[in-house]
């Protein structure tokens, strides 16, 4: 028990700290920023899960993010560090079953964007996941099973997200990315392993317009 406490503070902190970081690098950046930008946004993802696993198959399924941004811009560059919470859902089928996997996740993306022409902008940038929640859902002979599988998975995550976006001048923005997952997120004994891939599309608005 108190090694659990110990491993749940531990991750905690680390994710309060990433947040620190990223209000850190805000705040530094956009007092030399042309533009500065803080908003909402949101919207849906196509996610899934690529397992290693040759006696099943396993289908994307639609989830939704939402969260926060802020965005530092130097003429044809910016950063923009976000705080996300999205699901993360794919369905699997094997011989004799079937069911389906929920994730919640807390993400950092920190992304870099570059501006070629007006608000037409290529982003790119690592992204921090943080996990917490995981139920699944199996169907076998009639039979409907729920259980939590959140210790059957890495408390954390690390995808490369790349896409691109518009930023409209009244403070609309609308962006397309796709988030591949770069570490073995399964943490079950013997497992198959597993990473995560997930598309987005978002629109977001701007407060300081």
């Amino acid at each position: 028990m108190a090694v659990y406490i110990l491993n749940q503070t531990f991750l905690y902190m680390r994710k309060l700290n990433l947040i620190a970081i990223v209000g850190l690098v805000f705040i530094g950046t956009s007092a030399f920023a042309q533009e500065a930008a803080f908003g909402l946004k949101g919207g849906l993802n196509l996610s899934e899960i690529k397992i290693d696993d040759p006696e099943a198959s396993y289908n994307s399924k639609t989830g939704y993010h939402a969260g926060i941004f802020v965005r530092s811009k130097f003429n044809k560059v910016a950063i923009q560090p976000e705080l996300l919470l999205y699901t993360q859902r794919g369905d699997f089928s094997g011989p004799g079953y079937s069911g389906n996997e929920d994730f919640t996740y807390l993400t950092i993306p920190l992304m870099v964007k570059f501006y070629p022409v007006m608000g037409l902008n290529f982003q790119v940038g690592p992204q921090f996941g943080f996990l917490l929640d995981g139920e699944r859902t199996t169907n076998a002979l009639g039979t409907t099973i729920k259980r939590d599988i959140k210790d059957q998975y890495e408390s954390n995550d690390f995808a490369v997200s790349a896409g691109a976006g518009y930023d409209f001048p009244f403070g609309l923005s609308l962006d397309a990315r796709y988030n591949i997952g770069v570490k073995d997120i399964n943490n079950a004994a013997n497992g198959d392993e597993a990473k995560s891939r997930v598309f987005l599309i978002s629109i977001g608005w701007n407060f300081l317009n």
